[in-house]
């Protein structure tokens, strides 16, 4: 076997989503809100997200956001997504989502495997801060990063309205389940 750099394995902890052989060992990676399962690998790009299902519920809407694991590597992912609503020229409006839920589980993902998060989103115009039209605007769409980092990628959020203000918490994300 090669031997990887101390450099290469800290360069792919921090670029997010990591990916190892299924028989990969433990390492440290960037502390989340509740202590995130360590290991290590090498950087895993090959994950793909879309919107499975949307339930609405009291003011709110919940969003089911799977992961498919669309690389020939098993991945091992772990943590909580980056998620925000954009304009349709991908610029953030309002708040980051906040992290809400249990702690983090490892998920191992082999080719084709799935797992999801789940997005709540409050509806505008129903918290203070974001109570009449000129607070909030139309969403283009979604801009998720995967836990621990990645490239971001976009889902349609069209019918949706995003809150501008960003102290207002219209968003919260679950971590990712297997």
């Amino acid at each position: 076997m090669r031997r990887i750099s101390q450099s290469v394995v800290a360069a792919a902890l921090s670029a997010g989503v990591v990916c190892a052989a299924a028989t990969g060992a433990a390492a440290g990676g960037p502390p989340a809100q509740h202590p995130v399962p360590e290991h290590r690998g090498i950087p895993c790009v090959a994950l793909s997200p879309s919107v499975t299902e949307t339930e609405g519920a009291a003011g709110s809407t919940y969003w089911t956001i799977t992961y498919r694991n669309v690389g020939s590597r098993t991945c091992f992912v772990s943590g909580y997504p980056g998620v925000a609503f954009v304009d349709g020229h991908g610029h953030q409006l309002g708040a980051t989502a906040a992290r809400t839920g249990g702690p983090p589980k490892l998920v191992t993902l082999r080719p084709g495997g799935k797992a999801t998060i789940t997005l709540r989103e409050v509806h505008a115009g129903l918290q203070v801060g974001c109570e009449t039209a000129k607070t909030y605007r139309p969403a283009a769409g979604l801009r998720i990063t995967a836990p621990r980092g990645g490239f971001p990628r976009y889902l349609s959020a069209k019918g949706t309205n995003a809150c501008l203000n960003r102290s207002v918490q219209q968003l919260t994300v679950g971590p990712i389940m297997g």
